[in-house]
């Protein structure tokens, strides 16, 4: 659960990158700190990336689209000046990542990718631990071609099939990082 006194780091929505090559579809969205010197690379599915991608065209159908009706109904309850978005860790290759309303302290959980989409439509804030962000983030460089993912927040199906290709192409160096993450996770799993 969130720690209510762990230092934080704000967020912003940076961009959202296809990840060439994917067969599902997948893509990244990069957030980055204030300063944009650190960048948070988050995974979506085609799905997110397609609701992202309607949200920074503009296009004008998103007033009608079900979060924007529901954000804008929500703030006939709520000022969302009270509500705050927080990553506050990972666990098996997810960010764990709850909404809170810091009037009443009512908490929710939510996935990443859904808090980012609700911090583009309604500018509720984001942040994240500053520990949890130095150990996640790597430096921002724009208009860059490839980015950095760090492989705990890969899903543990596709650090298999990376091990694979690791092993395959003779990456002994990557494919013993991968193979110790699935480690963790599975006696982890046992505990």
């Amino acid at each position: 659960m969130v720690n209510m006194k762990m230092e934080r780091i704000s967020l912003r929505y940076r961009s959202l990158s296809e990840i060439v090559g994917s067969a599902d579809g997948m893509s990244i969205i990069t957030l980055t700190d204030e300063s944009e010197e650190r960048a948070l690379n988050i995974i979506c599915d085609k799905t997110m990336a397609a609701q992202l991608q309607l949200r920074s065209e503009q296009v004008a159908i998103c007033k009608s689209l079900l979060p924007e009706v529901l954000t804008a109904m929500l703030q006939e309850y709520v000022d969302l000046k009270d509500l705050e978005i927080t990553v506050y860790d990972i666990r098996d290759g997810q960010y764990l990542v709850s909404l809170m309303n810091s009037d009443n302290y009512f908490i929710r959980q939510i996935r990443m990718s859904d808090a980012i989409l609700l911090h583009v439509i309604s500018n509720i804030p984001i942040s994240i631990d500053k520990k949890l962000m130095q150990a996640q983030s790597v430096p921002f460089r724009p208009n860059v071609e490839r980015v950095s993912i760090p492989i705990n927040v890969l899903e543990t199906d596709k650090l298999r099939e990376e091990l694979g290709k690791a092993v395959e192409e003779e990456d002994y160096r990557l494919a013993s990082y991968i193979n110790e993450e699935l480690k963790r996770r599975e006696e982890g799993a046992e505990s």
